[in-house]
């Protein structure tokens, strides 16, 4: 994925939020209606919300990288980066190869409105336009809002030349506590490849790939794309940080396979839930 500019940011917000809601909401009348069993339930959310949390993770970390090309070490007194406007930075490296301390102390609120806690540290190992160069994430005593985030993230780039960047992304360890001290598990395998258009403010996002983990029921799980997940840095400046367009699939041993279709190009904050000929459309 890596790092671009301070308009490719924020999370894609609310889906902890809404998935509590999400059951409730209108589905198309000419289908049967989507009814989740609770383990198929429990599969989803931590799908969605996982995979929301770990996209504030990435932007924070595109934000640090940002601020790597234009400084040369030190404390970072401000940033306009909204990422990172309400935690204390410190950068120590070169463009080349460097540690960021991103601290957000006891709580401080995102551009997405959640409370943000803890400290993320990213380090780097060679350019992020340099083939084989390394960037890892990791997470120290992290919170969005209630829950605790944990787990390491690295990314290789991959590229073959610079028309389109590709980055291979893995989530090690990846793990989700909530207050009641239930948690779910994660870990990841995906390719982002990254599409400019006229600049690096203009680019589209394609990310494909598997994920996979344990559910706050112990239940196991499997993500998939199937269709490559497409963000679009238009959408993004209209704050709409849902694909664009793709399709991924979710399993759960001896239980039907849940669709999740992000639609056809459009900057919307909807898509469509499916198992066999149930659907629903799901706006956030």
């Amino acid at each position: 994925m890596y790092t671009i500019s301070k308009h490719e940011m924020p999370a894609w917000a609310g889906v902890v939020v809404f998935l509590s809601f999400i059951f409730f909401m209108a589905c198309d009348t000419e289908k049967p209606e989507v009814n989740f069993e609770e383990e198929e339930k429990s599969a989803y959310e931590a799908e969605e919300s996982t995979e929301n949390l770990f996209d504030v993770v990435e932007s924070i970390t595109t934000s640090a990288i940002n601020v790597a090309e234009a400084n040369t070490g030190g404390r970072i007194a401000e940033t306009e980066d909204p990422e990172l406007a309400c935690a204390t930075v410190s950068f120590d490296g070169t463009r080349e190869s460097g540690r960021i301390a991103i601290n957000f102390g006891d709580g401080c609120e995102g551009p997405d409105g959640r409370i943000r806690k803890g400290e993320i540290v990213v380090e780097y190992d060679g350019h992020w336009l340099t083939k084989d160069a390394k960037i890892y994430t990791v997470l120290k005593n992290f919170f969005i809002d209630d829950l605790k985030i944990e787990g390491t993230r690295i990314l290789t780039n991959v590229s073959v030349d610079l028309e389109s960047l590709v980055y291979m992304v893995e989530i090690i360890g990846g793990k989700v506590i909530w207050p009641d001290e239930t948690f779910l598990t994660r870990e990841s395998d995906r390719t982002h490849t990254w599409i400019f258009g006229n600049g690096l403010d203009d680019f589209q996002l394609h990310v494909e790939g598997v994920a996979s983990g344990k559910t706050r029921l112990g239940v196991e799980y499997m993500s998939e794309v199937i269709q490559p997940l497409i963000f679009k840095s238009s959408c993004r400046g209209n704050t709409v940080y849902l694909p664009a367009s793709g399709i991924k699939t979710i399993t759960i041993p001896e239980k039907p396979v849940i669709t999740v279709n992000y639609g056809n190009n459009d900057c919307d904050n909807k898509f469509t839930i499916s198992i066999g000929e149930a659907s629903k459309e799901v706006s956030i």
